[in-house]
């Protein structure tokens, strides 16, 4: 090769360093992925056109060689996060996160649990992230005075309460949910009820004969959900399912393991999830979606909570797009966490059955008094407690440091950096609950000594991005565990091994409960 030619090689190495230091280290692009793979190609043709494919290629060898080993040598090295501890491969990518998500089967809980035992309270597990486990850091994180924001997982939906990263926005729109909740729960509050009655008719239906758990808790959150995002329910409890429901239902259920692993990619998800918009099933999801919707706004004015969207968005295009998109946030973030907790609850009850006779009990004595709005003590207790040991959702809240960084108990973060704090090690430290690993629910009235931090128990997380449907969320699970624990015993099948089962639950997108348990549902 000629002097000339070996300068002109020179120059993709110089603009791949270049690109780093004042573009790639200091901008967020995960955003860009797709973006950034077209222009690439319409380069790479151009270039192809103008000095050959030999050429061509040799520049793109030379570029892109440049920036991996630039890219690998300042993470490792000189990046600002370099003094944390953590596993080396963390350090350069974080296909490591993916990878160990791979081997344990999704189970990244117990990955993370390790990690925090061998490596303390702050550990780097990917280029420009931090895993927490210090509990005192909850506020500065993700408390209401936190300075911090959400990170780029956020960017791979579309614009909704939930996924928004605009603050101001964020707090504008999460006020008119709020006013919706309270304004709609109490009159929610009869419908919650008619689902249960019928899980309950479809329980007695099958006169104790062993049924799947998960997919009767299924059935039920998203029968609710339909109902309160579209005043019409899927048809799942009653059999009368259409077939694009039965769809969708498989649609999520079935890319809940995907999301597991891309949830630490956010770039590679935000370019797919671009692509599925324009077919397949995310497609026929949001078409149908906003079919339902539109059908629910020519049926006129309700006062309803779907109503009180309505009325407080824009009717442009930017305002339909929102009401949308919010009509499947309510449905897709409240049925997976909701059926999961029902099916922990359930198993946590049929595996200790001492608790069970003490819901029975307690909604039996109160029977007269009984409002699945208000507080049950014993069951909220149940309920608490399990998801405490079972989160709903096992995947930590990325949050991202300001400019300027921040301060944790003597620890400096610089900024822009992603910081998150996993609510399963969270919720089984030792620092923060006597006998962590097993279910108590005693902590949560009798005996409070056995909670040393209650502020860790997280489950609908907290601060300005907690859980806007809590309300709702309980009131399903205080109507099921109660009425159905009133008319069955909850029975295992013979050979159950409860190690097994907990073994069993996976962490992807929110908790998987194993889905193949039955379970018998024996009248008393």
């Amino acid at each position: 090769m000629d002097f000339n030619r070996t300068g002109f090689l020179f120059i993709p190495s110089l603009l791949a360093i270049t690109l780093h230091e004042l573009i790639l280290r200091r901008v967020e692009v995960d955003h860009l992925t797709l973006p950034g793979v077209l222009l690439s190609g319409v380069l790479f043709s151009v270039l192809t056109l103008t000095f050959g494919i030999s050429i061509t290629v040799q520049l793109y060898v030379s570029f892109w060689g440049t920036l991996s080993i630039w890219i690998l040598l300042y993470r490792a090295i000189w990046h600002p996060l370099r003094h944390y501890p953590g596993p080396f491969g963390a350090k350069l990518s974080k296909l490591w996160s993916v990878k160990q998500v791979w081997t344990s089967k999704w189970h990244y809980h117990i990955v993370q649990q390790r990690l925090h035992h061998e490596y303390g309270d702050y550990v780097r597990t990917g280029p420009r992230e931090l895993t927490i486990f210090d509990p005192t850091a909850i506020q500065a994180i993700l408390g209401y005075s936190s300075v911090t924001s959400k990170g780029p997982f956020y960017d791979n939906m579309e614009t909704s309460l939930h996924v928004t990263r605009d603050k101001t926005f964020h707090r504008q729109r999460r006020r008119i949910w709020d006013n919706g909740m309270k304004n709609s729960l109490s009159t929610f509050a009869p419908r919650v009820e008619e689902f249960t009655d019928q899980l309950l008719a479809l329980l007695r239906s099958d006169n104790g004969k062993p049924v799947p758990l998960l997919l009767y808790c299924i059935y039920y959150s998203y029968d609710v959900m339909a109902k309160l995002a579209f005043d019409r329910p899927m048809g799942f409890m009653k059999g009368e399912q259409t077939e694009v429901a039965s769809s969708i239902l498989s649609t999520f259920t079935n890319s809940l393991d995907i999301m597991g692993l891309f949830y630490h990619i956010p770039w590679f998800l935000k370019a797919t999830g671009t692509l599925s918009s324009f077919a397949g099933p995310m497609k026929e999801w949001r078409d149908w979606s906003v079919l339902q919707m539109k059908d629910r706004m020519s049926r006129g004015n309700k006062s309803d909570f779907v109503a009180h969207l309505i009325d407080n968005t824009p009717t442009d295009a930017a305002g339909m797009e929102l009401l949308f998109g919010e009509s499947r946030l309510i449905i897709s973030a409240g049925t997976e966490t909701t059926s999961s907790a029902l099916t922990f609850a359930m198993m946590q009850l049929a595996t200790h059955p001492k608790y069970m006779l003490a819901v029975r009990k307690e909604y039996r004595d109160n029977k007269q008094n009984y409002h699945c709005q208000r507080t049950i003590p014993m069951v909220d207790a149940v309920i608490h407690e399990s998801m405490r040991l079972w989160s709903p959702v096992f995947l930590p809240a990325q949050r991202v440091t300001p400019p300027s960084g921040i301060h944790i108990n003597g620890h400096f973060i610089p900024g822009n950096m992603i910081v998150q704090m996993p609510p399963f090690p969270r919720f089984r430290d030792p620092r923060n609950f006597v006998r962590p690993d097993e279910f108590l629910p005693e902590r949560w009235t009798t005996s409070p000594e056995l909670v040393l931090d209650r502020n860790a128990a997280t489950p609908f997380s907290t601060g300005p991005y907690n859980c806007v449907g809590q309300g709702l969320a309980m009131m399903e699970l205080r109507s099921v565990i109660s009425r159905v624990v009133d008319e069955f015993d909850i029975v295992l099948p013979d050979g159950f091994v409860a190690k097994d089962y907990w073994n069993g639950v996976k962490d992807h997108l929110t908790a998987g409960p194993p889905p193949g348990q039955l379970v018998k549902f024996v009248p008393v």
